[in-house]
């Protein structure tokens, strides 16, 4: 064979490696990228409230003990007293008893942590004052949301 028919002849097609281009890389990176931007804030928002569900239930068990604590003295007691402590099961919330007397008290508890991000129920305060049961949240310490507010931070 001469080299002009050596020339001549096509030459062997070569197999295309696999992979990605840069290109199609890219491309992924912006979609996950559109995506966790849009599932993040759903998330965050989900973990806040399941988390408030750790304040409800710290004051729904001052508000068992102090009954229990009633019912053997003549005022409702301190945190101390019933033997709790300053912060809430999972730690997300600080408690405290504001005012305890023969009548009733009032139960606070205030975001901590990564918590503080949840801003219209950053404040919980469960009062009781003789029957009367009263629920209330807000902002700040002064619970001051309006009703519509209260039963969606009282909700899990």
């Amino acid at each position: 064979m001469s080299l002009s028919e050596l020339m001549a002849r096509p030459a062997p097609r070569r197999r295309r490696a696999g992979g990605f281009t840069l290109i199609e890389l890219m491309i992924c990176v912006a979609v996950v990228g559109v995506l966790s931007s849009i599932a993040y804030p759903a998330f965050s928002s989900t973990m806040t409230s399941t988390r408030r569900g750790d304040a409800l239930l710290a004051l729904m068990k001052v508000q068992l003990l102090q009954e229990r604590f009633r019912s053997e003295y003549p005022s409702y007691g301190e945190l101390s007293q019933l033997g709790l402590d300053s912060t809430s099961p999972s730690r997300h919330y600080e408690i405290a008893v504001l005012d305890p007397s023969a009548d009733g008290y009032a139960v606070h508890a205030s975001a901590i942590g990564s918590q503080r991000q949840d801003t219209g129920c950053r404040h919980l305060r469960l009062t009781v004052d003789g029957l009367n049961v009263v629920y209330a949240s807000g902002a700040t310490e002064a619970t001051d949301n309006e009703a519509s507010v209260n039963s969606r931070c009282w909700r899990l």
